[in-house]
């Protein structure tokens, strides 16, 4: 395999198998009938995209640019999940008669829905509804994501689901077809899952509502031997929707992103320099803070070396600070303690980076790294070329230039 040029992100196929197999065989054994929707924001590189269509994936988009782009790489409105908070309207038609899921989350959408009823008479619409439940409540032990509790969907505790449920049920030829699950925990456990699939069950019982699906969404652990996975999650949230739930009429949707691609994406780094400063190591890499935690938000990063030479021959440093290459002060990554000193030539390698980091990277200093693909033959395939000048300054102008608009 050529050597290539640094800093860039790899993508191994045979991680990234291994890994839609776990789905889907935890999937198959606990339901059978499921459909599974990528989430295109956590990583939208095009080929990633095209190669989850050819593995029978779905298409969960949040915005009308994704839409776009999954739509011209060839998914049909059928193979579309249309979710998010804020829907544009021609993108919301569009998957709604062209026969793909749509997740409510804002009040507007119910005006939508009246108005598209009337418009369309005599097509039978199938709709869902993101629900919003107190999971700090069921779950008291979770970390959540947000202390003041989830922002997104309709309420169940004050009645707002409810109303939106009547509303729609109000509608001659629309039915509430699903319910979406969602809820964001940065504790991710096994046991938030089963009291979501369990409120699922709660709320049809209770609103004798007669489902065509149940969306779980995302946010699953994956690409790490110390949490749970898919055979975990799955196996719990099955357990929890069989109660009132059949499998033979009802499609159970999960949404994975990061838990799918992390494990099978690493982003690799080269030392360029090692300096002292009173007392201190700096080593600096290509890479950058940047390209991994643009928000600045985390502090771990799990990563492995690769050494240019033997290192039997090297000292033992006390300390040693991974570095990027921006001009920020912040762009300090972790420290090594007391272990073999690091030189020019060496290679940082962070494990887990494909989910958000590609998404997120900033064009800032330096801008988007190449993307390769080792497929599981060995052979080496670039998804994407790193950027240069050249794409940067496509559709920007300057005062001399703007006749070329």
């Amino acid at each position: 395999m050529k050597e290539l040029q640094t800093p860039f992100f790899r993508i191994k196929e045979k991680d990234l198998l291994y890994d839609i197999s776990l789905l889907k065989g935890a999937l198959s054994e606990h339901w059978g009938n499921y459909l599974i929707g990528y989430s295109v924001k956590t990583n939208s590189l095009p080929w990633l995209l095209t190669y989850l269509k050819g593995q029978g994936f779905y298409a969960e988009v949040v915005s009308q640019t994704e839409y776009d782009l999954v739509t011209r790489l060839g998914f049909s409105e059928e193979e579309v999940i249309y979710n998010s908070p804020i829907k544009d309207r021609k993108v919301f038609e569009s998957v709604l008669l062209g026969g793909g899921y749509i997740n409510l989350d804002s009040n507007y959408e119910l005006d939508w829905m009246e108005e598209l009823s009337s418009l369309y008479p005599n097509r039978r619409f199938r709709i869902g509804l993101r629900v919003n439940c107190d999971i700090a409540t069921l779950c008291p032990e979770e970390t959540l994501a947000s202390e003041e509790g989830g922002r997104f969907g309709y309420c169940y505790e004050n009645g707002v689901l409810k109303n939106a449920i009547d509303r729609l049920g109000a509608l001659p030829n629309v039915w509430v077809a699903g319910l979406h699950l969602h809820s964001s925990t940065q504790s991710r456990t096994v046991k938030v899952f089963g009291a979501l699939a369990k409120m699922a069950v709660q709320i049809a019982r209770e609103y004798n509502l007669s489902l065509d699906y149940v969306d779980m969404g995302g946010g699953y652990f994956g690409g790490r031997d110390d949490k749970p996975d898919y055979r975990d999650y799955f196996k719990e949230i099955c357990k929890e929707l069989s109660v009132y739930f059949d499998p033979q009429k009802t499609i159970l949707i999960a949404e994975p992103g990061v838990s799918l691609i992390s494990r099978a994406t690493t982003f690799e780094t080269s030392v360029i320099d090692v300096k002292e400063i009173r007392g201190r190591k700096f080593v600096v890499t290509d890479g950058s803070r940047t390209n991994l935690n643009p928000l600045v938000t985390r502090h771990v990063y799990p990563h492995h070396l690769e050494y240019i030479s033997d290192t039997s021959v090297r000292n033992i440093e006390a300390s040693q600070w991974i570095c990027g290459a921006t001009c920020m002060e912040y762009d300090r990554l972790f420290e090594i303690k007391e272990d073999v000193a690091l030189i020019p030539g060496d290679r940082v390698i962070y494990d887990t980076a494909g989910g958000y980091t590609m998404c997120l990277n900033p064009l800032f200093i330096n801008y988007f790294p190449a993307v390769y693909v080792e497929h599981t033959n060995g052979s080496l395939f670039t998804a994407r070329e790193a950027w240069g000048n050249d794409e940067y300054l496509q559709k920007n102008y300057t005062e001399t230039n703007q006749e070329a608009r």
